[in-house]
């Protein structure tokens, strides 16, 4: 199994991972399994925009660090209630693809939720036809609930890891 690192975002990023950060999401191919174009906006706005939104409260971002503390990508809890939270992840280094390092984040995110939140459920969405995406999930203790309409006339499959499963050992 990979080593992975979670950096909270809090912590503060080096210039460096947010540059990595910055070219991920200007990536076409990223941005294609992101559901978005790539992004036009400049360096010093999106920085102030992620800032921003981790300034909102509903959401905890960390950094995917490898095990010589590279950048890899970034892991995310957002809309988080009092009971639930929905996670995103971004594997950036292409290379790192398929090798297990983002089934290794999620599970620490997984942890994170469980653990330090108090939650009892997450939830994801990816698209339906991200098979690779959604092995990944269910190596990490994800559970596929079904499939739900998405913009543009997709469709995401809905996730879910709940808290008495991870305690099953899924996830702890």
């Amino acid at each position: 199994m990979p080593v992975v690192r979670l950096k909270d975002f809090r912590q503060g990023l080096s210039d460096e991972e947010w540059r990595a950060f910055y070219q991920a999401f200007k990536d076409p191919e990223i941005a294609h399994y992101n559901g978005h174009r790539p992004l036009k906006m400049p360096f010093w706005l999106f920085r102030r925009v992620v800032m921003a939104e981790l300034s909102r409260g509903d959401r905890v971002a960390f950094a995917i660090l490898d095990e010589e503390g590279k950048w890899l990508g970034a892991v995310e809890l957002y809309e988080i209630e009092a009971s639930r939270a929905t996670l995103g992840v971004i594997l950036t280094d292409k290379r790192r693809w398929g090798m297990g390092y983002g089934s290794e984040a999620v599970r620490q995110a997984v942890r994170f939720a469980f653990q330090e939140l108090g939650l009892e459920k997450v939830e994801l969405r990816t698209f339906k036809w991200n098979t690779r995406a959604r092995r990944a999930f269910e190596k990490a203790g994800f559970r596929l609930v079904g499939f739900v309409p998405a913009s543009g006339g997709e469709e995401d499959a809905l996730m879910v890891m709940t808290k008495e499963v991870w305690r099953e050992g899924l996830g702890a």
